[in-house]
């Protein structure tokens, strides 16, 4: 049983990217909650990596790092998704995709490494080595061909490589005809009793906030206003109906199939 007192609040971790903000607001600004809480922020997969060590009994992580974590389930209904292309989850290449021999892997992410390895297996019919790297994309590229490079560092150059881009949530949907999938909220067995709410609410903070902190985020992030409002507004979703699972399954599935991933069957916690 989860101890839940003052000297042992309930540990909650969410990805630090721009497109995050909307899912964190109200956990940002201590809304009220039935157990004592804290909240920090980090890259995607050191998120995943916090709670599979026990140190947070809920977070927003990777769709792909779920499929290895036994003991998390994916809460139904909130994540962040998309039916296009977003311009944050970009493959970069120096050479056609069908020559790539080495892929540079932000290790800030894993669903879209996954995905990347998948697009290229699948489609381009090569396997390249992984190389586990870091931006900028020049430091990326010294040791490889290719490049995976996700949230705001790939907000900052989308369409400004001079390279072959490639949108991986873009390439997914064209591929599958169904959305993507990039995070969930990944809640303990032994969370506590009333924490889906709570994470509701803190959506429901930065909905009835909106236009007073679509400002902030923009400054904070370094990403125009205007960019930032059609990113946040349009591009994404953030809420996963059934389109959204169906694609995050068939995801968990594709990868499995080939080797990348885990197969997971049983990953939604129901409401």
């Amino acid at each position: 049983m989860l101890m839940t007192d003052a000297t042992h609040p309930v540990s909650i971790v969410g990805v630090q990217f721009l497109n995050a903000r909307p899912l964190l607001a109200g956990l940002e600004a201590g809304i009220t909650a039935p157990f004592p809480y804290r909240f920090a922020t980090a890259e995607p997969s050191a998120c995943a990596d916090r709670l599979a060590a026990g140190e947070a009994v809920a977070g927003l992580v990777p769709m792909a790092a779920l499929a290895g974590m036994p003991g998390f389930r994916a809460l139904c209904g909130l994540g962040v998704a998309a039916r296009q292309e977003v311009r944050s989850v970009l493959l970069v290449s120096k050479v056609p995709l069908a020559q790539v021999g080495t892929l540079a892997a932000h290790t800030a992410s894993r669903t879209s490494v996954a995905l990347a390895r998948l697009l290229l297996a699948q489609r381009w019919g090569v396997r390249p080595r992984i190389v586990p790297s870091r931006p900028p994309l020049e430091a990326m590229f010294a040791t490889a061909d290719a490049a995976v490079i996700i949230g705001d560092p790939a907000l900052a150059i989308c369409g400004r490589t001079g390279l072959l881009e490639v949108d991986l949530a873009g390439a997914w949907v064209e591929w599958t005809g169904l959305p993507f999938v990039f995070a969930v909220w990944g809640v303990a067995d032994a969370a506590p009793a009333g924490l889906a709410p709570v994470l509701e609410r803190s959506f429901a903070f930065a909905r009835e906030r909106w236009e007073e902190l679509l400002p902030r985020w923009a400054w904070e992030h370094d990403v125009g206003l205007d960019d930032t409002r059609e990113y946040l507004e349009d591009t994404l979703t953030y809420r996963l109906g059934d389109d959204e699972r169906a694609g995050a399954q068939e995801f968990l599935r594709r990868t499995a199939e080939a080797g990348l991933l885990p197969f997971r069957d049983e990953v939604w916690l129901d409401a």
